[in-house]
């Protein structure tokens, strides 16, 4: 179901014609649908919402079976990922680890373990650079930038059921979003004026009158210009969405590029202290090498023929999410099950890592499930029982998984 969208409040003058892009890449139809119309009244100024052409639009893109293989088999460093929590960036150390690369060690490699581990207490899994990643991706990316006549490039955020990644705040770049997989409720605020050029966490008292409140389904665009406060929620389920950032130049960035290239075509560089203290700097390294090492003693074991492999966990849940949308899908419990049945009928269900509370018309459902068998995903939406909301949640915090 979607909600109603308000209107945008102002529309701007059109913008000088000699900087007004063209679709001569002809990304943008397929994003906005009239693309002339676009440049001329939304481009810049104020958002815009577009209904999918088919919840299949985007299929080729980015889907959770791609973003499971590059977790959980690829050796992603960082920056590539990040985690967000209420609003708050999860520090990196608390995903990170120690892997062996060929000959070296890297000190930055991302732990699947750990995302999973935080993505279950609700943290937002932000993947940057997407558009290096991912080739269907890059070429969307690549046609949008001839579009548009400025560098693009792609974020993927996969936000966990009911939860809320990015506070309220503006970017620096004009963003597509493209809904993926599941939904998630936006909030757009007017443009703010004039318009900041540096991103930032904005107080709810600086956000100004609300522009549009859409419910992003698969297929939906939704576009943001530059310096407009905005905010997300994943409602029910879980929500997978893609950002296409644009970023258009301005003129502090092309002043500096500038003076860099001429500084770079009258020779070589000058070092302007050649007196350094070679001891500060000597024990600067040493620092570094130690605690490298230290990090070095923390190297896990390997697992013995391959079983209980890095990331299996990860996969499972995200496989299991994946599977929602196809057609008698069944889970099992992924551990033990015990149940309290209270006075009013409903049913506590004891996880062993957490509890929750069901209505007495799942009691079928959670016997079942506790005996070791397997249930669809569309009794979930029966009689009251729970919701895909509920079942969501259960696959991310592990209590449930695919049955085999």
């Amino acid at each position: 179901m979607r909600t109603a969208t308000a209107p945008t409040a102002t529309t701007a003058p059109a913008a000088p014609e000699s900087a007004a892009p063209s679709d001569g890449g002809g990304a943008l139809a397929p994003l906005v649908g009239d693309a002339q119309e676009f440049l001329s009244r939304h481009w810049t100024r104020t958002p815009l919402l577009r209904r999918a052409v088919s919840p299949d639009a985007f299929a080729g893109l980015l889907s959770l079976e791609v973003l499971t293989d590059l977790l959980t088999t690829r050796a992603l460093r960082l920056p590539h990922v990040r985690l967000v929590r209420d609003g708050q960036q999860v520090a990196e150390s608390q995903y990170t680890g120690v892997r062996r690369i060929g000959h070296g060690t890297v000190t930055d490699a991302i732990d699947p373990g750990k995302v999973l581990s935080h993505f279950g207490l609700g943290a937002t899994l932000v993947l940057d650079a997407v558009e290096l990643l991912v080739p269907a991706v890059g070429s969307l990316c690549e046609r949008l930038a001839a579009s548009l006549s400025c560098p693009v490039d792609a974020v993927a955020f996969l936000t966990p059921p009911d939860r809320k990644g990015l506070a309220a705040h503006i970017d620096d770049e004009d963003v597509f979003v493209l809904q993926l997989s599941g939904s998630k409720q936006w909030t757009v605020h007017e443009q703010l004026r004039p318009v900041p050029l540096t991103p930032g966490a904005l107080p709810a008292s600086a956000l100004g009158p609300v522009a549009l409140t859409p419910l992003l389904e698969p297929g939906d665009v939704l576009y943001v210009p530059r310096g407009t406060p905005h905010h997300a929620e994943s409602t029910g389920g879980h929500s997978l969405h893609l950002s296409l950032a644009a970023r258009r130049p301005t003129l502090s960035a092309l002043t500096a590029d500038t003076l860099l290239a001429a500084l770079r075509a009258s020779g070589p560089d000058r070092d302007l202290n050649s007196l350094d203290p070679a001891q500060e700097i000597g024990a600067l390294v040493q620092a570094q090498a130690s605690g490298a090492l230290a990090r070095l003693d923390t190297v896990p074991v390997p697992v013995a023929d391959g079983a209980g492999r890095e990331g299996d966990a990860l996969a499972g849940v995200l496989r299991a999410l994946a599977a929602l949308a196809v057609p008698g899908t069944r889970y099992a419990a992924g551990g033990g099950i015990g149940l309290t049945y209270e006075e009013d009928g409903a049913v506590v269900a004891d996880f062993g890592r957490f509890s929750a509370r069901f209505p007495s018309s799942a009691r079928g459902l959670l016997e079942r499930l506790a005996a070791g068998g397997a249930v669809g995903a569309q009794e979930f939406t029966t009689d009251g029982a729970a919701g895909t909301g509920t079942l969501s949640l259960l696959l991310v915090r592990g209590a449930l998984r695919l049955a085999p």
